[in-house]
């Protein structure tokens, strides 16, 4: 009976996704035409300031000559004046002038006519007779838009694995048997080696991550800036201008990161490469902590409210979990959170429900930056407890894997990358970053 109520149940959740999915296909028609709305309004804005340019352009080019056809009007008004004044001392001369007065006159006429007949040569020789014609060559860019494309983009239509979430308790009870015993083992084996040691420069971190080919990446709150490290320790790169009091950072790819601002109400998608935004995803209130996964953000608002955001098309969905999260991290759809001003590390559904608490203020105190490896230990930085802590997936056990003595300054972030089993643990005021190698046996 059990069974079939679980079937039912299945059958029902998959019905709901279904018609979710058809919403969803139905509503994407309002979502891109409004995005080709404001492509076209970005391209008529581009456009119309590429016309204020080159109009400027046009101006500028016409003015200039012009300028220079009037000045050699100018000088050609003149010398018309100089020859009329000449023909009449000529009439005046030959009327009243004695021979030699006649002689004298008509020497330094002569002498005055040669020089204009020189100029006349010269203005006629150069380019002073040279017809100006203004006029313009269209972008070829432009020419392909208006004669050559066709299309104004390309509808995609792709299928993504579901997420949906059924129920199966003898697969589930064997999942969780097989989790456990490994996350038992993989706690009590769990060590660090060093790999690096650095000074990232960054004197207020506010987060950091491991990007997906092993570079490092450490925000700083105020001023606010990226700092790209290689796994050697050696600074690539120092990205600033782009928003105020970054607050935490999160991985996208190689290239992008996403960050978010205490005063700010948005995500922003930052290039690596150009150090430019790519991407503003608006959220309603300012944002404490971020993370991704797989095409997807959690965030936590200032307001203490949790949301899922899909890097595709922006959709917000509000997750119902209870818990106010200081800073957050995901594995297999569990969250995992630092509750906010507690000692306290959760792990909970998306639902609201909590699985487990950890509190013990001798161990760990004012928790700050939380990662979660692929066997479910949770890492948490102790900021005045100045050490790095795992705790089982299940809550109940602990380790502490650095101590005061191995850290320089008070840990504040950590990252743990799945690929490489490296652990990034950046230090609050000091500048300092080690990076580790983790070891399960």
């Amino acid at each position: 009976m059990s069974s079939l109520q679980e079937m039912k149940g299945n059958v029902a959740l998959i019905l709901e996704d279904r018609r979710m999915n058809m919403y969803s296909i139905s509503a994407s028609i309002e979502r891109i035409e409004s995005e080709i709305s404001v492509t076209r309004q970005q391209l008529n804005h581009h456009l119309d300031k590429l016309q204020d340019h080159f109009v400027t352009e046009l101006t500028k080019a016409v003015e200039n000559s012009t300028k220079h056809i009037q000045s050699f009007i100018m000088d050609l008004t003149k010398k018309q004046r100089e020859i009329e004044e000449w023909i009449e001392d000529i009439a005046n001369i030959k009327k009243n002038a004695t021979d030699k007065q006649t002689f004298s006159g008509m020497t330094n006429l002569e002498t005055k006519l040669n020089k204009t007949s020189n100029d006349l040569q010269f203005w006629i020789d150069g380019n002073h007779l040279s017809q100006i014609v203004v006029s313009f060559h269209l972008d070829t860019l432009l020419h392909d838009i208006i004669n050559e494309r066709t299309k104004f983009g390309k509808v995609v239509v792709h299928a993504m694995p579901s997420k949906l979430a059924l129920k199966s308790r003898t697969l589930g009870q064997a999942q969780m048997i097989k989790v456990n015993a490994k996350s038992k083992s993989s706690l009590e084996h769990m060590t660090l080696k060093l790999k690096a040691k650095m000074s990232t420069n960054a004197f207020n971190v506010s987060g950091c991550c491991i990007l997906p080919n092993g570079n490092l990446v450490v925000s700083n709150y105020d001023p606010s800036y990226l700092i790209l490290i290689a796994t050697d320790g050696k600074t690539e790169n120092k990205i600033i201008s782009i928003m105020q009091t970054i607050i935490d950072v999160t991985c996208v790819h190689n290239d992008t990161v996403a960050v978010i601002s205490y005063t700010q109400k948005n995500i922003e998608l930052i290039s690596l490469k150009s150090g430019k935004t790519i991407k503003t995803i608006s959220t309603s209130d300012p944002a404490i902590c971020l993370t991704y996964t797989e095409g997807t953000f959690i965030v936590c608002l200032e307001n203490g409210q949790m949301k899922e955001v899909r890097l595709e098309d922006n959709k917000t969905n509000n997750i119902s979990s209870t818990v106010v999260s200081r800073s957050i991290t995901e594995l297999n759809n569990t969250l995992y959170s630092v509750k906010k001003d507690t000692n306290t590390v959760v792990c909970h559904k998306r639902n609201g429900g909590v699985l487990w608490t950890f509190t013990d203020e001798e161990i760990l105190q004012k928790p700050r930056g939380i990662t979660v490896d692929d066997l479910g230990n949770v890492i948490v930085a102790g900021v005045e407890s100045n050490n790095v802590i795992a705790i089982s997936s299940d809550g109940t056990k602990h380790k502490i894997l650095l101590s005061k003595t191995d850290l320089c300054g008070s840990p504040w972030a950590v990252s743990f990358n799945n690929k490489f089993k490296y652990l990034l643990v950046s230090s609050d005021k000091d500048g300092r970053a080690f990076l580790y190698s983790v070891n399960y046996s």
